[in-house]
């Protein structure tokens, strides 16, 4: 169902009703509870709260270590620094419990979970259950709460970011009546259909920051003054059509490519841009023989000299039967050209060229030359206009600025080397769509696989070596197709979040999307692969407890302990700088710094160095995490750190695609010098430094896809970085100009558009 204005509504009143009842719930029980004030920042000692028990003891421990953490970047906080720290919990297990309940709602409405939200008290998983644990769990409400709890232990395997209940994100639950009446928000009647479209998580994670809350951000600070505020004042939902164009014209274009146009995606795709005057050069074979091969690797190398020559009439019929390969003429004139051929032939004797597109020239001159041969005369390769028709399409092809448009070639890959990347991913709604796309990509890949190996070379230099063939993988076609989701969420889509609630969202739409995908296959739960967290990463500020991080590297090599600490000094911008962060650039340096002094085994091979001490340091960091003995800080301390070293691999990576709806406007204050110094290029606004970024993560012909303001285009500001990036480096494939009114609330016109390296 489309969501328009009416449908938006109607959650945006949820989410705000939900969000405010469990706010208010939250501050309550941290004020009236467990001695901690939101609104002063006060907090009272542990040995004052004697009146609890031993579980809600252990709970305010915690939620005070929580705290400890948030604030360990300051030596000395304020009542104002621990008046934020205290609003964060409140608003981070809010959210946390409303996306989970939520989550249940939607795996109900996929066939993934047998009803257990749905009625509340009634659901039919709650009864069963309750059947069978009697009265050993008190009452309904206590024995309810637990079976939630066992739901999301259940699914904190796969998804940890929001179903671990060891989080922090999620250490509380609201009392029975502020439960209650959240389940009757949850299952209003209106809100019923919702639940079984992809798109309602990421409205849930949109509405839940206020438009207030983001005017009177603006209203006091002309730029970000945080992580929080960048994340918030960003927060612009993309329309699925936009969507759509931008991964069409980027990863189902490349695929396309690949296949020289056989893609059923060249159909499938709605908004993939398709050229009049394309020239399609056909699948290249590795045979010899090919009567295709001569001409179209002659154009695919640019090499027109090795063109066939239309000297005599022998020739002359075997360029053509070249040429209408090449142009996969017998496949678009497969009976008769009627009245196009009439409409052409006319233009081709006057040589009036100029009329004509380079493809209806190729259509011309094949048509021509099939007429020809089949009349048997052999007149036509004498004729002047014949040649002068050859000449002219070459010399169109020869053309730099030609509007001719050659399809790029692009030999076959294996599609699990085929990485797209979301720099900004929100609630991950590029990678829902690119989902699709690839489940397409993989079941073509598996079919040419079968029809070509082993003869031909599939699997060329772009493929790993770790990696077989899918036909020496799985058995037979079905073995294959139940593991598509798990495939595609291992090999294929990355995503990056500087705010730790979208990867939350971002993950379980992915996840969702891999069970809406084996639900319709019909595969069964238990035979489902185990999918784990997948590729979403939070950027996450790194940990900054000075006690704790000289405990770590007292355990660890000299060496070690000091790649580490110089580490943790590279990230500490992460949760602002997020994808930005050069971290590929400043890790050889590091290694060099550290090891290179000690021998010259340390002095080449610097990856392979940062890889070997990368494990150790994740080895130490998880040992360090689990043995908390009794500090639940440890463990904050180790995630946190092992967070940013997945993203310091994540940058070292190159990617075929990558599509986003990037922050724009002015640069955060806390990284503002930083982000000036390293994009001079693009220091004008945010959107600028993205755009910069995301192409240097990109291969060689990679494509860039992003809609931002349409600004960047034409203001003087911009001149630079479009003369240096966009025409010298990645230049426009294809732009959409959209105007206002796109983002939701983002009062900008904006274009999307789709950029290719060089």
């Amino acid at each position: 169902m489309p969501f328009d204005d009416s449908t938006r509504s109607r959650l945006q009143t949820f989410v705000r009703a939900a969000r405010d009842a469990l706010t208010e719930e939250f501050a309550w029980q941290l004020q009236q509870t467990y001695g901690m004030d939101p609104a002063s920042g006060e907090m009272a000692a542990l040995d004052r709260l004697g009146d609890l028990d031993d579980q809600r003891l252990e709970t305010a421990r915690i939620l005070r270590e929580i705290m400890q953490h948030y604030l360990g970047a300051l030596a000395n906080p304020s009542a104002q620094d621990r008046h934020h720290a205290l609003d964060r919990i409140v608003r981070e297990q809010a959210f946390t419990v409303l996306n989970r309940l939520a989550a249940l709602r939607l795996m109900e409405a996929r066939g993934i979970l047998l009803e257990s939200v749905a009625r509340g008290y009634q659901s039919t998983a709650f009864q069963l259950y309750q059947r069978v644990a009697g009265s050993a769990l008190g009452e309904t409400g206590d024995a309810y709460r637990v079976f939630l709890f066992s739901l999301f232990d259940m699914f904190a395997d796969d998804l940890p970011a929001l179903f671990d209940r060891h989080s922090p994100f999620g250490r509380l639950f609201p009392r029975e009546s502020t439960f209650l009446r959240l389940l009757d928000l949850l299952n209003a009647a209106d809100l019923e259909p919702l639940w079984g479209e992809d798109e309602t998580i990421g409205w849930v994670y949109q509405y839940f920051n206020s438009t207030e809350e983001r005017r009177r951000m603006r209203k006091e600070s002309g730029a970000p003054r945080n992580s929080r505020e960048l994340a918030v004042r960003n927060q612009f939902f993309t329309p699925r059509y936009v969507v759509e164009f931008l991964v069409d014209n980027t990863l189902a274009r490349q695929w396309i490519d690949m296949s020289a146009g056989r893609s059923a995606l060249a159909d499938q795709c709605r908004f993939l841009v398709r050229r009049p005057d394309e020239v399609s050069l056909g699948r290249m074979s590795e045979e010899p023989d090919d009567p295709s091969a001569r001409i179209a690797q002659a154009l695919i190398a640019k090499d027109y000299d090795r063109l066939p020559k239309f000297g005599d009439s022998e020739n002359g019929i075997q360029a053509m039967i070249e040429f209408a390969h090449c142009v996969d003429a017998y496949h678009r004139f497969p009976d008769t050209w009627g009245d196009y051929f009439q409409r052409l032939r006319p233009l081709l004797h006057e040589q009036r060229f100029g009329e004509r597109t380079t493809q209806e020239l190729w259509d011309g001159l094949f048509l021509e030359c099939r007429a020809d041969r089949h009349g048997g005369t052999g007149e036509i390769y004498h004729e002047s206009w014949y040649r002068a028709a050859c000449e002219e399409i070459l010399r169109r092809l020869k053309e730099p600025k030609s509007a001719t448009v050659l399809n790029r070639y692009r030999p076959m890959r294996d599609p699990r080397t085929l990485k797209l990347l979301d720099p900004a991913c929100g609630s991950m709604h590029f990678g829902l769509y690119a989902f699709d796309v690839f489940l397409q990509i993989y079941r073509e890949a598996w079919t040419w696989e079968a029809e070509h190996w082993p003869d031909a070379a599939y699997y060329s230099a772009d493929t790993p070596s770790r990696l077989v063939p899918l036909h020496d993988v799985y058995p037979d076609e079905h073995a294959f197709l139940r593991d598509l989701p798990h495939l595609i969420l291992e090999h294929n889509i990355f995503g990056v979040e500087i705010d730790p609630r979208s990867a939350q969202i971002a993950s379980l739409a992915l996840w969702l999307r891999a069970q809406r995908a084996w639900h319709e296959a019909g595969v069964r739960r238990e035979d489902r692969p185990a999918v784990g967290r997948g590729h979403v990463i939070a950027a996450v500020a790194p940990p900054a407890e000075a006690d704790l991080r000289l405990e770590l590297m007292a355990g660890m090599d000299a060496l070690d302990a000091e790649l580490f600490e110089r580490t943790l000094f590279l990230l500490k911008g992460l949760p602002e700088l997020g994808v930005l962060l050069r971290a590929e650039r400043e890790v050889p340096a590091l290694v060099r710094r550290v090891f290179g002094s000690h021998g010259d085994m340390f002095r080449s091979e610097d990856e392979r160095q940062w890889k070997n001490a990368e494990a150790r340091l994740r080895e130490a960091l998880q040992d360090f995490g689990r043995a908390t003995a009794g500090s639940y800080r440890k463990s904050l301390f180790a995630e946190d750190a092992l967070e940013g070293l997945r993203l310091v691999d994540l940058v070292g990576e190159t990617f075929d695609v990558v599509v986003m709806n990037p922050p724009f406007g002015a640069l955060s204050q806390g990284v503002k010098t930083d982000l000036e110094d390293n994009y001079p290029r693009s220091k004008s606004d945010l959107l600028a430094i993205f755009v910069e970024r995301a192409i240097e993560l990109l291969h060689a012909s990679g494509r860039l896809g992003a809609i931002t303001s349409r600004t960047c285009f034409f203001l003087s500001s911009f001149q630079k970085w479009r003369e240096d990036l966009l025409l010298a480096v990645a230049p426009p494939v294809a732009v959409a100009d959209l105007g206002y009114g796109v983002m939701d609330e983002a009062m900008v016109e904006a274009a999307a558009y789709v950029l290719e390296v060089r």
